[in-house]
């Protein structure tokens, strides 16, 4: 008999070894082969009772004695790489989580726990929040996506704990996957559902566990005894023995679409896993995508709102400040936004100040001559990371020291760091307030670091915290009642087709962050376009007017979530090799659909970030308005390019980043 083999390598093709007659196979098995003169793991997808024909086959050297894949994950693996023209292989060895590997096969040993009862601690829900459990209840035997729609600080963690909880009641052998975009909200989230489920088995999944953890997580969920898994989004990939049901929580976060590897959106797969495994999802947001808005509209999604805090807490009032017209105490700070932060402080309170812009400022120039200092590898400005002592690039990280000479005019002393980054909020802000307590939290730090501030912040060590995008998400902190904004401006000037609703669901997940428990909270805007229908759309609570607004743009520009879009980049040393590939493609993909309505091709044009690490990069935009479906073109490209060594071929299906 011939087994037809999957390997953890990035191709996209299987492999046919024969199975010896004292070996019993069957699909889904882990198995050892001889590929290329080394020893690989491999799993079994399906089986030959005839030779393959002109091939010298070899035979399996032996089966592990590891619960098998079940079909169910094989399918899921075939239709991600094809939906996401992405080697199957690569896929596997997510499934794999750097667990599987010939090396560690001793260790791949696991001595079984025994379920624990669900304990009886009970989780408190308002009547609206016993509503949504109700409606989720009634959906949690088959497949269905219902949204979980639910105000900043409305108790939707509590909701689906409920409805976990009641699934472990009837069935302790179910396995339910929470998803999560950012590793830093996994200690949060795991406090909660450790004390709702002391005695269920509970674990995380993400890159910044240690190796004997990955291990030991990855082989309790393999046999049945984890419950409940809080993972990034590769957790979506595990082979779970009994998966019932899957949450992403922050469902419109964009970091749930890797981009780069194995690019795909867990969000969007997550959906299919579901479908596949006949299972209910839950997207969770107080923000939900224009995607996720627009399948509610067509009634593809179960609709469920939370629209009041839970308890006693009430939305924080909104103050937007026209920095036209405002005094200002220096170029980023308001006297508004200054005399909220000292009532607050004097108050016994904390203070939230969120920018978006990591470093000490945006970029150094010479004041003489206007030269400003660009990375040698990149067509981007380095970026004054004053706390690092240096100058450092964020897209190929190239860093070097602050220059002491305009290496244009050569004058001395006439270098300076011009705009605000946070680590210059949080340099003036201790200049300003004598009993400040700062402290920064952006990706710059490691997991630990981050980890440390908020508990420090929990225990009231710090009561004034700076930070970027990632303070917006998830946190709750009991006594941070203001949260000012420094430049609510900042993320839409660009050419990002979702700009406004990044930035509209950035601003109100980081708002939602104040006054969230007893006391009322604040939060103040900083802006030079207060009549902008989004900052509006903001001081007045009226999510849906923006979301009307947005919806209407994308339809008029024929856009997501309307059509399909799918942006192929080519890199590569040589622009003008570069170029021609992606002119080369576009002519083809022309020709190929010439007499389809369906398709419209734009570029190439060259990408708004034009060259990365001393690669030029182009893009080409291919815009479909129906079903149809072109990875199989796209997978012959990326065969054909693949052999290329001076130029890449990256496809990217429903992108989410336009850089």
């Amino acid at each position: 008999m011939i087994a037809e083999v999957l390997l953890p390598l990035p191709l996209d093709k299987s492999f046919y070894y024969i199975v010896p007659d004292n070996v019993v196979c069957s699909i889904g098995d882990y198995i050892t082969v001889c590929f290329n003169n080394r020893m690989l793991i491999g799993v079994i997808i399906g089986f030959k009772s005839h030779t393959v024909s002109n091939m010298n086959l070899k035979y399996i050297n032996s089966k592990l004695c590891i619960p098998s894949i079940n079909l169910l994950l094989i399918n899921f693996i075939q239709w991600v790489g094809f939906y996401n023209v992405i080697p199957m292989g690569l896929i596997l060895k997510m499934v794999f989580g750097g667990v599987v590997s010939v090396k560690s096969l001793d260790k791949l040993v696991y001595n079984a726990e025994h379920l624990s009862t669900v304990d009886d601690i009970s989780i408190n829900l308002s009547s609206e929040q016993n509503d949504a459990y109700n409606k989720i209840i009634k959906n949690i035997f088959q497949y269905s996506v219902m949204v979980l729609d639910g105000e900043t600080g409305s108790g939707k963690t509590e909701v689906y704990c409920s409805v976990i909880k009641t699934l472990l009641q009837r069935d302790q052998s179910v396995q339910v996957l929470i998803l999560l975009p950012e590793i830093v909200l996994t200690a949060q989230l795991m406090k909660r559902i450790n004390y709702y489920f002391s005695t269920c088995n509970s674990v995380e999944w993400h890159s910044n566990l240690t190796t004997v953890q990955r291990r030991n997580n990855w082989l309790k969920i393999v046999y049945g005894d984890a419950s409940i898994i809080v993972g990034a989004r590769s957790a979506l990939f595990l082979p779970y023995k009994n998966l019932k049901m899957i949450i992403v929580d922050e469902e419109h976060e964009y970091s749930f679409k890797q981009d780069y590897g194995a690019i795909y959106n867990a969000r969007n797969m997550s959906i299919i896993l579901a479908k596949q495994a006949n299972i209910p999802v839950i997207l969770s947001s107080a923000t939900p995508s224009l995607e996720t808005i627009y399948n509610i509209y067509r009634k593809q999604y179960y609709h469920i709102v939370l629209s009041k805090r839970f308890g006693d807490a009430h939305l924080p009032d909104v103050k937007i400040v026209d920095m036209r017209q405002s005094v200002l105490i220096n170029k980023w700070l308001s006297t508004d936004l200054y005399n909220n932060i000292v009532k607050a402080l004097n108050e016994g309170n904390q203070v939230m100040l969120f920018l978006n812009r990591r470093g000490y400022a945006r970029l150094v120039l010479c004041k003489k001559c206007g030269f400003k200092v660009n990375c040698p590898n990149c067509c981007t400005w380095l970026i004054d990371h004053k706390e690092k002592r240096m100058l450092l690039c964020h897209y190929c990280n190239y860093h070097c020291s602050f220059p002491k000479i305009c290496s244009n005019c050569f004058n001395e002393s006439s270098m300076i760091s011009y705009g605000v980054g946070i680590e210059k909020v949080a340099e003036d802000i201790q200049k300003l307030i004598l009993n400040a307590k700062v402290a920064l939290i952006s990706s710059d730090m490691t997991i630990k670091c981050i980890n440390n501030v908020i508990e420090r912040i929990l225990k009231q060590e710090i009561n004034i915290v700076i930070g970027t995008q990632i303070v917006a998400k998830g946190h709750n902190f009991p006594k941070l009642t203001l949260v000012g904004v420094i430049d609510a401006d900042l993320g839409l000037g660009n050419s990002d087709l979702r700009a406004a609703e990044k930035t509209y669901q950035l601003l109100h997940q980081v708002a939602g962050r104040s006054g969230r428990f007893q006391e009322k909270g604040n939060v103040i805007l900083q802006t030079y376009d207060a009549e902008n229908p989004l900052i509006q759309s903001l001081l007045l609570y009226n999510r849906k007017l923006f979301y009307e607004l947005e919806m209407r743009s994308r339809y008029i520009t024929n856009m997501p979530p309307y059509v399909r879009l799918i942006a192929l980049i080519i890199t590569g040393r040589k622009e003008l090799e570069v170029m021609e590939v992606a002119k080369n493609i576009v002519n083809n993909l022309v020709k190929y659909f010439v007499k389809s309505k369906y398709i419209e091709i734009l570029g190439p044009v060259p990408a708004p970030i034009g060259l990365v690490n001393n690669n030029y990069r182009y893009r080409i935009l291919i815009k479909i308005s129906d079903n149809m479906l072109i990875q199989k073109l796209l997978s012959k490209y990326r065969e054909y390019y693949k052999n290329f060594k001076s130029v890449t071929l990256i496809i990217d299906i429903d992108p989410i980043n336009f850089m």
